[in-house]
């Protein structure tokens, strides 16, 4: 008996080993829509991404913070509005719910609105590390770098300026 005791770590070990193998990227094919809506003293911006979850398993992503960037400038954090499940062997698209602070974005309207006189359009992207649950207990952290070219005229227009 007791040398079976001695034989249940290595067993653990090589579980934990060959489960490895058992994880398949998550890919963020990229943005697919946005929109933008304003509330009290936020902005919530919907972002819908297509992603592909290859694994035979469900996974969360847990309420993470991000940065919001317009061209090239930072508007600052962004805080996801709700967990976010993503179906196992799948590839749908999702929305993602990030409430902007409106005094962060009120300082680049000015900037926003010259460029809009010569441009249309102008990147939103999102940037940041995400925190991923598996059936509540293991987690990974990965990164998210998105952008998506945005109509100036729509996002001003979303604002009620």
């Amino acid at each position: 008996m007791l040398k079976k005791l001695y034989l249940f770590p290595a067993l653990i070990l090589m579980l934990t080993v060959s489960s490895c193998s058992l994880y398949e990227e998550v890919e963020m094919l990229g943005v697919e829509n946005y929109s933008f809506e304003k509330s009290d003293s936020s902005i919530l911006a919907n972002i819908e991404f297509k992603i592909n979850n290859p694994n035979f398993y469900s996974i969360k992503l847990k309420k993470s913070d991000f940065k919001v960037f317009l061209g090239e400038d930072e508007l600052g954090l962004a805080t996801m509005v709700d967990d976010l499940k993503i179906d196992k062997k799948t590839e749908k698209v999702y929305t993602l719910g990030l409430l902007l602070e409106e005094n962060a974005l009120k300082d680049k309207l000015v900037p926003l609105i010259k460029r809009a006189l010569f441009k249309k359009t102008i990147t939103f992207r999102i940037k940041g590390q995400a925190q991923a649950k598996v059936w509540g207990v293991l987690g990974k952290k990965f990164d998210i770098n998105e952008s998506k070219e945005v109509n100036i005229s729509e996002l001003l227009s979303s604002f009620n300026l």
